[in-house]
């Protein structure tokens, strides 16, 4: 199967806006590649310098890739969208369309995804790779394909570490735009006691299905197709995790209100910083109270626990 490899180049700011337009489109797959969070992580010795194209280091722009089918024709609407993110932002985009196969994006992810550590307990360690655990490590084995979760990127890993802190065992979970599946893994490893995972992407629920086979939790973990921000009213949960864009956690908020209980929990991610205080305030104006939050270059991820 070939994909078609739609890449913009953009600014930081914008990052949110051409992600979204990406999923709307369908993409199965959006990567974002941030020299200024790279150069940071180099800076921290977190990244080995001989690992990053200096060329890309050297970069201010940021690269935002989405992948569609090959027979999907995007090129059209995606332009036109661009055109609106120009008019709001000021800020013109360059797009390029490439071809990657799928051995080629396999090949890919297993060059530069490896096992690491997120929290005290979680270690994420793709399929490929061998690991054993150690004192109370719980392993979660992820095969990433063409899905959006590996658990790198900052928004993953704010959601892990507070399922990591704060998931005590029994808890109902909504995983809300699940991608991978990690966060629902990471959930019923953890000792959720079920777990409703939704997404929009096809690609997306079917390796996510694919994950929850992989580490064995059928029986706990129920993945679908479909619009959450519709769906959730009709659903119970104790913790709600919403790892996705700033927009949609927002949309997300007053539902999530409505269904949670007293003391329930709600994880946002995906937050750009600037985007923050539309999150914080629509949190607080729907009996949210914000007990931690978490930011690594542009990202922000918060824990919030419904008022009684």
């Amino acid at each position: 199967m070939n994909w078609k490899e739609v890449t913009v180049l953009t600014e930081g700011i914008c990052v949110e806006a051409i992600a979204g337009i990406f999923h709307h489109l369908g993409s199965g797959g959006v990567i974002i590649e941030d020299p200024q969070a790279a150069r940071k992580y180099v800076k921290k010795d977190v990244w080995d310098s001989n690992s990053v194209s200096p060329d890309f280091l050297n970069h201010e722009f940021v690269v935002v890739k989405g992948y569609f089918l090959e027979e999907r024709e995007v090129l059209d609407e995606l332009m036109l969208r661009l055109d609106a993110v120009k008019l709001n932002f000021g800020i013109e985009c360059k797009v390029f369309i490439d071809e990657v196969r799928d051995e080629d994006w396999e090949t890919s992810w297993k060059k530069y995804y490896h096992t690491f550590k997120v929290g005290e307990r979680l270690v994420i360690k793709p399929s490929w790779e061998e690991y054993r655990s150690q004192n109370h490590e719980i392993i979660i084995e992820i095969d990433p394909g063409m899905a959006f979760g590996t658990g790198i990127h900052a928004s993953t890993r704010f959601c892990l570490v507070f399922l990591d802190e704060y998931i005590g065992g029994g808890e109902e979970v909504i995983d809300a735009g699940c991608g991978s599946g990690i966060l629902s893994i990471a959930a019923a490893k953890l000792g959720a006691r079920s777990v409703k995972a939704m997404d929009m992407d096809e690609i997306a629920v079917q390796v996510a299905k694919e994950n929850i086979a992989l580490n064995h939790l059928e029986y706990k973990v129920e993945i679908a197709s479909g619009n959450i921000v519709e769906e959730i009213e009709h659903m119970e949960a104790d913790v709600i995790l919403a790892n996705i864009t700033a927009e949609v956690v927002e949309m997300l908020i007053p539902r999530a209100a409505k269904i949670l209980p007293p003391g329930g929990y709600f994880f946002g991610s995906g937050i750009v910083d600037s985007r923050w205080p539309g999150v914080k305030q629509q949190l607080e104006s729907c009996g949210f109270i914000i007990e931690k939050v978490l930011s690594d270059t542009d990202w922000i991820g918060v824990f919030a626990v419904k008022q009684g």
